[in-house]
């Protein structure tokens, strides 16, 4: 019997079970020797669904970022996971609808003041994304540099720009505090720590679909199910299987890949499939030995695009509160001497996941998304209600005893003018050694070529064809390494969706290789 080409996946996330799923149903599974090794306890990888309040979250990927053409939302409605009996996050658009705006002092800005800047910013970022001028001077000063410098232009032009120090509109900080809300939150969808390192030119490559974005009703973790459903019958799946070393190029005449994993054991493989984070590979660049992940190293133009591309932080903290019909709040900070904690000052909104609930979500990114981490839930409680608390005047009651049930809804008989928070929960990215972080990004220095770079298969040589089956062995030596995951996806990257495509292509890749017919 001719033996199968063994392939190895290295992660089961969204790109790691795509391209398992795909080998496996369009060869007939007997074509290739296939296994998935995971890390850690969970299949998902950045995908987490889980329960807070009994009520289903997200603590990772949450969005369906427009659901026409989208492979993600296709899967999520032909298994039936957009319908569900039971409360979700986000599910209530309405939400946003709702949403009040609150500045330092305790008092609301009207909407008169805040709508202008909204649709500024979202008129630059808009003219970001199409590369259309909207102010001259911003285009011509930051068309090679960064976001945050051409947002920057575009604000100081829209105020009359300025001479000698002084605003000739007489901009107000409230103003320019507004417009830094709506950064902060951009900061969020781009895993930025500041806007200033994400490159301009870049961002017109990406790519949105069109449509409404949405959150899936019975988590997103019914995707990942959906696509390990087919696999987990076969056992090719292994859970809490670090690999600490990926060995290739080598000369031996039987497998060219050697994996060996934190347990000890080694694996062989004529191709394995590497999804792990673009964290996770700067962190193994990195490492005291000069090799870190891989041996021989990777080469040049593959560290230099590790290095150039950018992967932020972004964590959700979650808190449940005593109160029901929460409003949605965009927190407007405009002064230096406040009490409210410097980690807070950064997150822009504090809002119900649904209208009924009593679940409370802030999105944090960069710096105060790594501090919160190591924040007690006691320091999260006192920083989350003196924001609330500052801004909005809302009498807070910080020194709760949680082991008390509720009376009428409310934590020790509080009425419902106190709000005390009772539960809080949070998501830990960036110090999780399996992810070191949460997408990428096209940093200041990089470019859409960075992302091509990481995606290209090792060793690097031309592809040979026009002999063979499924089974030849004349070109086993080629796509040693292949590599997998949202940031490898020049106008996908940092989405579910993006990590999808690029399992689909690595999968399609091998197929391709061995003449199979897909």
């Amino acid at each position: 019997m001719t033996k199968k080409p063994r392939i190895v996946i290295i992660g089961a996330g969204m790109a790691g079970l795509t391209a398992a799923n795909k080998l496996h149903t369009h060869s007939n599974n007997t074509t290739f020797d296939l296994s998935v090794f995971e890390g850690g306890s969970r299949l998902g990888g950045r995908i987490n669904t889980s329960t807070f309040s009994s009520e289903k979250i997200e603590m990772g990927a949450t969005w369906i970022h427009g659901i026409s053409g989208s492979p993600v939302y296709k899967i999520a409605k032909e298994t039936g996971s957009l319908v569900s009996d039971e409360p979700w996050e986000c599910m209530d658009p309405t939400v946003d609808n709702k949403v009040k705006t609150f500045a330092e002092g305790g008092f609301e800005v009207d909407s008169s003041i805040v709508e202008p800047i909204s649709e500024l910013f979202n008129a630059l970022m808009k003219k970001i994304s199409q590369k259309e001028d909207i102010y001259e001077n911003a285009t011509r000063v930051c068309s090679s540099l960064s976001v945050g410098s051409f947002l920057k232009s575009g604000f100081d032009d829209y105020c009359g720009g300025e001479e000698n120090g002084v605003d000739e509109r007489g901009r107000s900080s409230l103003e320019e505090a507004i417009f830094t809300m709506f950064s902060n939150t951009q900061r969020t969808y781009t895993s930025a720590d500041d806007l200033s390192t994400l490159d301009y030119a870049a961002e017109s490559e990406y790519q949105m679909f069109p449509g409404e974005e949405i959150t899936i009703a019975k988590g997103y973790v019914s995707v990942i199910n959906h696509l390990a459903s087919v696999l987990l019958p076969l056992g090719v799946i292994h859970l809490n299987k670090t690999v600490t070393k990926i060995e290739w190029r080598r000369s031996e005449e039987c497998l060219p890949v050697k994996l060996c994993f934190s347990d000890g054991s080694v694996v062989f493989a004529d191709h394995v499939i590497v999804t792990v984070s673009l964290g996770v590979l700067k962190a193994g660049i990195e490492s005291s030995d000069g090799g870190g992940l891989f041996s021989p190293p990777l080469p040049g133009f593959k560290l230099d695009a590790i290095k150039r591309l950018g992967f932020g932080v972004v964590n959700k903290l979650f808190v449940e509160v005593s109160e029901r019909h929460f409003p949605s709040l965009q927190l407007v900070f405009d002064r230096e001497d406040s009490k409210i904690p410097w980690w807070m000052r950064r997150t822009a909104t504090i809002a119900p996941i649904h209208s009924n609930s009593r679940v409370l979500l802030s999105w944090f990114a960069g710096k105060e998304a790594l501090e919160i981490e190591k924040l007690t839930d006691e320091e999260i409680i006192d920083g989350v209600l003196t924001t609330i608390s500052c801004l909005t005047g809302k009498e807070v009651k910080k020194d709760i005893d949680t082991t008390k049930p509720f009376v009428n809804g409310y934590v020790n008989g509080n009425d419902d003018e106190v709000l005390s928070i009772t539960k809080v929960l949070k998501s830990k990215w960036g110090g999780d050694p399996l992810f070191r972080g949460s997408y990428s990004y096209v940093a200041v220095g990089s470019s859409g070529d960075d992302l091509d770079a990481l995606a290209e298969p090792l060793p690097r040589v031309n592809e040979k064809g026009g002999q063979g089956n499924c089974h030849d062995q004349d070109k086993v030596h080629e796509l040693q390494v292949l590599f997998a995951g949202e940031a490898t996806h020049r106008t996908h990257y940092s989405t579910t969706h993006g990590a999808y495509y690029s399992g689909l292509r690595e999968a399609n890749r091998l197929l391709k290789h061995y003449k199979c017919d897909f």
